[in-house]
C-alpha cells in the first residue's frame, strides 16, 4: 500500500479509498530543474467502473514529519510510511500531462486556469526508467483515449447553427 492510498483510507476521504489509483512520488521542479518541494501525485478513477481515471490527487508531507533519509542515494527519498497531507483534487478534464524531460524523468502539469508547475521523479535509481515508462503509457491513455474531450469552438458553432436550422425550417 502506497502512502497516498494509506492517507486516503486513513482520512475523511471514504469514498477514495477502495478507488484505483496509481501513485509516486515526484520533486516539484523550475522549469530549470531547481529542486522547490516534494510531492506525491495520484491518478485516479472515482468509481471502478469508469474505463479510465477521471481525478489527480496532490499529497505532500506532514509539515512536522518531513524529513530526508539517510541513504547514499543521488536523491532524497521518503521514509517508509511517512504522513501525508492531501492538498489537492483535481478533475483530469482541468489538468494536461505532458512529458517535459524524458532524460531527467520530468513531467510538465498544465492546469485549465494556465498554471503550469513541473515535477521530476522521485524514486530508487534502479526503477526510475520502469516508473517514469510506467507514468508515459499513463499519459498516453489519457491524451489519447479521453472520451470527454472539449470541441473546438468552430465545431461547437457549427453544430449551434445546425441545430438552429433544424429548427427554424418549416416541415
Amino acid at each position: 500500500m502506497g502512502d497516498l492510498r494509506r492517507c486516503l483510507a486513513s482520512g475523511e476521504y471514504g469514498g477514495l479509498k477502495d478507488c484505483p489509483l496509481f501513485e509516486s512520488n515526484f520533486m516539484q521542479v523550475t522549469k530549470t530543474g531547481d529542486v522547490a518541494n516534494r510531492v506525491t501525485v495520484g491518478i485516479a478513477a472515482t468509481s471502478p467502473s469508469l474505463e479510465m481515471p477521471d481525478l489527480m490527487l496532490l499529497a505532500r508531507p506532514t509539515p512536522a514529519l518531513a524529513t530526508q533519509c539517510e541513504c547514499l542515494c543521488p536523491e532524497a527519498l521518503p521514509f517508509p510510511d511517512e504522513e501525508l497531507q492531501l492538498f489537492g483534487l483535481l478533475p483530469l478534464k482541468f489538468v494536461r500531462l505532458y512529458v517535459h524531460d524524458e532524460s531527467r524523468f520530468q513531467l510538465k502539469v498544465r492546469l485549465a486556469n494556465g498554471r503550469t508547475f513541473y515535477l521530476q521523479l522521485l524514486t530508487h535509481p534502479l526503477k526510475q526508467e520502469e516508473v517514469f515508462g510506467q507514468w508515459i503509457r499513463l499519459l498516453y491513455r489519457l491524451r489519447f483515449y479521453h472520451s470527454d474531450a472539449p470541441l473546438a469552438y468552430e465545431q461547437q458553432n457549427a453544430i449551434y447553427r445546425h441545430k438552429n436550422r433544424k429548427q427554424s425550417s418549416p416541415a
